[in-house]
């Protein structure tokens, strides 16, 4: 029998961090499969356009609207967008109802109404089949209005002044509804806020409207602020109750959107379109707007693609749009997802494994970082100290689960301390460089697996639930990394040592291009308008060229730092320079972890990316490498040890 000591050491270090990502991956895999799942079982997408869109191509091209659709279905087109017609709509003559202030409609049609001659009235014909329609509605969200028969014509009186309700949301438009009926095409009604109308009138008045028409399917609110806004609960529940969707517009920013959208969930479809101000600003050409349209199915799981004839052609806009139809819903039919409508995602919360497995990726690496800054990197771990670390990452999974805060905390602090280790078992393989960048990268995709399968929920998976380790998973590694590198002289000088000698110009440079970058990154993260035109460019290359596009941070800058070091310390060039290249290489790393935190995109394409972004990353660096070897000697001997020491 082996009576050794338990508390003797026992097992290499490595072996135990190695040990706790291979159970981390196990606990994640029952969340990763029910995502998977859940992803390839919503692969269908569909192509709406605007009914005043489709009125205007009609016309155009001489024909009707009817005779009109079935060339956009043809192409893809699934649905037509119904607004809501405010007073403005009115008075332009958008609906069969004549708009005016009580005073100007003609005595002997007012005669007896005791109303304020200011006070907004509708005037309609008898005959007008959706008189009783507009009138139940308008009923349901204005009590107060007053209605009178008056010989062949209906009066309708407002409770408010034309002035006041010049912007609001009046009545569906009607035209627009008979259309998608008669095409069977849905309808995504966009009711717009209104004067005196609360969550519980606009509730009641969907539900309404969807009883009289079925082809509704989704809602966009329309406008700056949400229909029924502050109360979203009843407008949430009325279109649970009638299976109607809420669209979450991509990139637009309406105030109680993400409201509605949280109540009605998973009732929610994402939305993506272009609006003419951007098509300018960006310069954009057709292929452009259809790659785009494209990548975002792809690319960021919308299931709604909004379409709109170029407002930059005075005319003949109908051949290039059904063009450009097709050639969307082809690639997207290319790419694997079918042309129809969409269903919203199951509802699918977190799990008690998952929580253990985001806890076992956070003690390994955390305990392994440890051991390295406090010099016991190669001692082996005895079974006490293997008992200690389970029980913490038992205690640790217990609280993810249990306390949001220590989940929300737990999810930064793992993805920024999963990006540093990944980083430092590269570099410190300089010696073997391909093994370095194939352990980083497996650490990063088990790592981020188990982010992805814990975290990625119905809710963020919607963009409901924002995952908050993005900016410190760019920010913290580099700190950690200078702390370690100083703390273990892996540069040659120690912190103190640095910032008493007198600074060296390129270091101050080089000091402050990492900062700025730094902080371009943290302020571009997820803010498509800084990114700039002529990178927009380059990407949509990339993305002609590769399946998934990689990100730009990472085979641009971040691998090409790894293979940079590599190539720096094997021949022995810059010491005092070297740091530099060890912090921009957490770029690469972190950038790819937080890769896998973009949980809206499909998992299988998030491992792709980030390979694509290791590959390609690599041979950039390659290349960089034989342009340095090449300028070596005579430029090196005069410029670069006397900038860079």
């Amino acid at each position: 029998m082996n009576n050794r000591d338990w508390r003797q050491p026992a097992w290499p270090a490595w072996r135990i961090f190695c040990l706790l990502l291979a159970a981390a991956l196990l606990l994640a895999y029952g969340g990763l499969a029910e995502r998977l799942k859940a992803e390839w079982s919503r692969r269908v997408t569909a192509i709406v356009v605007d009914w005043k869109d489709v009125a205007s191509l009609a016309i155009e091209e001489g024909v009707a609207v009817d005779d009109l659709y079935p060339h956009l279905y043809e192409n893809g087109v699934r649905g037509v967008t119904v607004f809501e017609l405010t007073g403005k709509d009115l008075l332009a003559g958008a609906a069969p109802f004549a708009f005016r202030p009580l005073a100007s409609v003609p005595p002997a049609l007012r005669e007896g109404v005791k109303a304020s001659p200011d006070r907004a009235a509708l005037l309609a014909d008898n005959t007008e089949p959706t008189l009783s329609a507009a009138l139940e509605y308008m009923r349901i969200r204005m009590p107060g209005l007053s209605a009178r028969r008056i010989g062949k014509s209906t009066l309708i009186v407002l409770p408010f002044s034309v002035e006041e309700v010049a912007d609001s949301g009046l009545l569906p438009d009607f035209a627009a509804l008979e259309f998608a009926r008669r095409v069977r095409a849905s309808a995504l009604y966009r009711p717009a806020s209104a004067i005196g109308v609360d969550g519980k009138k606009v509730a009641a008045s969907l539900l309404m409207l969807k009883e009289k028409y079925p082809e509704i399917s989704c809602v966009i609110p329309a406008g700056q602020v949400i229909a029924g806004y502050p109360d979203v609960a009843p407008v949430a529940s009325a279109l649970k109750e009638a299976k109607i969707s809420v669209a979450q517009v991509e990139f637009v920013r309406q105030i109680g959107a993400s409201q509605l959208s949280s109540a009605a969930k998973p009732n929610v479809l994402s939305l993506h379109s272009l609006v003419r101000d951007e098509l300018i600003s960006r310069r954009m050409s057709r292929g452009q707007v259809v790659e785009r349209m494209v990548r975002a199915v792809h690319e960021r799981s919308i299931r709604i693609l909004l379409m709109r004839p170029y407002d930059l052609y005075s005319a003949g806009k109908t051949e290039p749009f059904l063009e450009d139809l097709e050639h969307i819903s082809s690639s997207i039919k290319a790419r694997g997802y079918a042309i129809g409508w969409p269903l919203p995602l199951p509802m699918r919360g977190a799990s008690l494994p998952g929580a253990f497995s985001v806890a076992a990726v956070f003690t390994a690496c955390m305990w392994f970082y440890l051991r390295r800054y406090a010099g016991s990197f190669d001692d082996k771990a005895s079974p006490a100290e293997c008992a200690a670390l389970a029980a913490f990452a038992l205690a640790l999974g217990a609280a993810i689960w249990k306390v949001p805060f220590a989940s929300r905390l737990a999810g930064g602090l793992t993805s920024a301390l999963l990006a540093t280790e990944a980083t430092i078992w590269a570099l410190d393989r300089y010696k073997k460089p391909f093994a370095g960048l194939i352990a980083g990268l497996l650490i990063v995709l088990s790592g981020g697996l188990c982010i992805a399968g814990y975290y990625g929920t119905t809710s963020a998976m919607l963009r409901l639930t924002p995952f908050s380790g993005v900016k410190m998973t760019l920010l913290l590694p580099p700190l950690l990394i200078l702390a370690h590198d100083f703390k273990k002289r892996v540069h040659p000088e120690s912190l103190p040592e640095v910032l008493k000698r007198p600074p060296i110009w390129g270091e101050l440079l080089l000091v402050s291009i990492l900062l700025g970058g730094a902080l371009l990154m943290a302020v571009r993260s997820d803010n498509v308008a800084f990114v700039p035109g002529w990178e927009i460019r380059f990407r949509e290359a990339l993305e002609r060229l590769l399946w998934v596009r990689p990100r730009t941070k990472e085979f641009m800058l971040g691998y090409p730092c790894v293979v940079l070091y590599y190539a720096f310390i094997r021949r022995g060039w810059a010491a005092r320079w070297r740091e530099v290249f060890r912090v921009g290489s957490s770029v690469a790393f972190a950038s790819a972890v937080n890769t896998f935190c973009h949980f809206h995109t499909l998992l299988p394409l998030t491992v792709v990316r980030v390979v694509n972004g290791w590959w390609l990353g690599i041979a950039v660096g390659f290349v960089a490498v034989v342009i340095i070897r090449y300028v070596d000697g005579p430029f090196w001997r005069k410029v670069g040890r006397e900038l860079l020491g």
